[in-house]
């Protein structure tokens, strides 16, 4: 089935409630109604050849630019006065670093560089540009010119009946230089926070699920629906691509993918995927029970396995997979050792100490799964745990509310991403009484700084890029706007 299509064959009534699809002009407005997109036209381009077997995310288009190539782009309409920024989002899963130079061409302006490094698609990229080179951008356009030692690709053209302006090459213009929290709420509830299936989208559609069922926004359930859409069929088979861009429908793509299932089941507990992941927990299964596909036992299965398996176990009535759920849990119990975080043990070793966003997975996976089966199962040792490794956490905690991305590096940059997820899990745990309340003050100072990190239509920045770069990108101070960073950003707001 051709992925352009298929979109329209989708009933109305698709996931078991009737909606019509979300246009994502309903969620541009922001508090001043004034931050605007600007779409810029393609006016010259070499073509580029897709890479055989690869496809772009939901059949939408994009074009891509070949090394020391370069794309001519022009307004669609004049630009007004204000705060700039010139913005491209990704169409191709990136394994490199890439520069993508913007001038202003016929006048030897040079308004500076895109970095963008070992990055998910559909994630946008900016770079503010000064307001007086309005009238120049008006009448000559702006050339993108890409240093890579490989193809950058980007979307182009607005999808069908979607308004996904935020993933096109555009002009954003503000007279604010950040947003607040109605824009981001507007950015989050809708198609722009949609990320690459697994645990970027697992992210996001748990932030919507949290500020639906926790703050009764009905708009988070449609913007479920609407997600959902992009990924499933009429027929309701799985279409979806991998990390490298190649299709991988109907398959689970190792333990990281599976947080998504976790939204799904709520909605639709009959759902065939939802066999599809028991079963691959299964073959993931080793001799002492742990699930994993590898020999490392890594803290992304407490949110990506056990609190997935928690909500199935619930929904199914099944007390094997809820017991098994905390049992992934207890598997997980030696990332914690000597007031420590570790992301990863393999063999006896432990690797990527204190790392925020490990951190992160780690607690909301004990949360999400002890809030779940609360009022099934009580297990005083998962709950010993959790508690003290939020005290670990917490002993991290910077001045500002903020947890660095190495979080006992005081000269490390901070992880928006990482401190969300640590305060939505402190939060949950109050909540749920696993936690004190004096643990409530440190969480929302977090939410107060994170706040500083919007951008005028919503977006969250200050997130550390995905860990396919290596330890050496994380300790940089290389942060970049990420939608699954907004979903624990979401999360933290549907706990408030």
């Amino acid at each position: 089935m051709k992925r352009r299509n298929f979109l329209k064959l989708i009933p109305l009534g698709g996931f078991g409630l009737i909606v019509s699809p979300l246009a994502g002009s309903m969620f541009l407005r922001n508090r001043s109604d004034n931050a605007r997109r600007i779409l810029l036209k393609v006016v010259r381009h070499k073509s580029v050849e897709l890479p055989e077997g690869n496809r772009i995310p939901f059949g939408w288009s994009a074009i891509g630019i070949a090394p020391g190539d370069s794309v001519l782009l022009k307004p669609e309409r004049s630009l007004p006065e204000g705060n700039l920024r010139f913005r491209v989002s990704v169409a191709q899963e990136i394994w490199d670093e890439k520069l993508l130079r913007v001038r202003i061409p016929n006048t030897g302006t040079d308004l500076g560089a895109l970095n963008i490094r070992f990055s998910s698609v559909l994630v946008p990229y900016e770079l503010e540009v000064a307001g007086v080179h309005v009238p120049q951008i008006n009448q000559n356009g702006l050339e993108v010119r890409l240093e890579a030692p490989s193809p950058l690709w980007i979307f182009d053209q607005p999808g069908p009946d979607l308004g996904n302006t935020a993933f096109l090459t555009h002009i954003l213009v503000s007279p604010d230089q950040k947003g607040a929290v109605d824009d981001f709420l507007n950015c989050f509830m809708s198609v722009h926070s949609v990320q690459a299936f697994g645990w970027r989208e697992g992210c996001v559609l748990d932030g919507l699920w949290q500020i639906y069922s926790r703050k009764g926004e009905k708009k988070a359930l449609e913007t479920i629906r609407q997600h959902l859409r992009l990924f499933f069929d009429r027929e309701r088979n799985l279409i979806y691509e991998t990390s490298r861009s190649k299709p991988n429908d109907n398959r689970i793509d190792g333990i990281e993918s599976t947080i998504p299932f976790a939204t799904l089941a709520r909605l639709d507990a009959t759902h065939p995927a939802l066999t599809r992941v028991t079963e691959a927990w299964k073959a993931y299964t080793k001799e002492n029970g742990m699930i994993t596909d590898g020999s490392m036992i890594s803290a992304e299965g407490c949110y990506t396995v056990a609190y997935p398996m928690a909500v199935i176990g619930k929904k199914w009535d099944r007390d094997d997979l809820k017991r098994t759920a905390l049992e992934q849990l207890k598997h997980r119990f030696v990332l914690i050792d000597k007031g420590q975080f570790y992301l990863r043990h393999t063999e006896g070793k432990r690797t990527y100490t204190n790392w925020a966003r490990g951190a992160a997975w780690f607690l909301l996976g004990f949360a999400r799964t002890m809030s779940e089966l609360k009022n099934d199962i009580r297990d005083e040792a998962v709950i010993q745990k959790f508690q003290e490794a939020v005290k670990v956490a917490l002993s991290f905690q910077n001045k500002n509310g903020l947890w660095n991305c190495f979080m006992h590096e005081p000269e490390t940059a901070p992880d928006t991403s990482g401190s969300a997820g640590i305060a939505a899990a402190i939060l949950t745990g109050i909540q749920d009484g696993f936690l004190p309340g004096s643990y409530r003050e440190p969480a929302l100072k977090c939410w107060d700084s994170l706040q500083s990190y919007l951008t005028p239509d919503g977006f969250l920045k200050g997130v550390a890029q995905d860990n396919r770069g290596g330890i050496g990108l994380q300790q940089s101070d290389y942060r970049v706007i990420a939608q699954m960073g907004m979903g624990m950003m979401a999360q933290l707001y549907a706990a408030l």
